[in-house]
């Protein structure tokens, strides 16, 4: 079994992981390009690990951050800036 240190605590982590997967299945049911094609090419399998990438990025960069309001449109920045990212590699 893996074990796992959260960087704001488990209670934010699966919130971050829970905006995340809402995030990645809207734009994946959208028809998303950047989304369909890394599911076509890494599977379902993939997904969960972006997912779970993308959250741990998240925390990590927001380590400790008292949010004050603006945490729903600072993920979904984040959200679209690493989706560009993936699209150029």
């Amino acid at each position: 079994m893996e074990s796992r240190i959260f960087a704001n605590g488990f209670e934010s982590w699966h919130e971050t992981h829970y905006e995340i997967v809402s995030m990645l299945t809207l734009e994946y049911e959208r028809g998303n390009s950047i989304v369909t094609d890394y599911m076509e090419t890494n599977g379902t399998g993939g997904m969960y690990e972006l997912a779970k990438d993308l959250t741990e990025l998240f925390e990590i960069e927001n380590k400790l951050r008292e949010w004050d309001g603006e945490y729903f449109e600072e993920i979904e920045h984040f959200f679209y800036t690493e989706l560009n990212k993936l699209s150029k590699i």
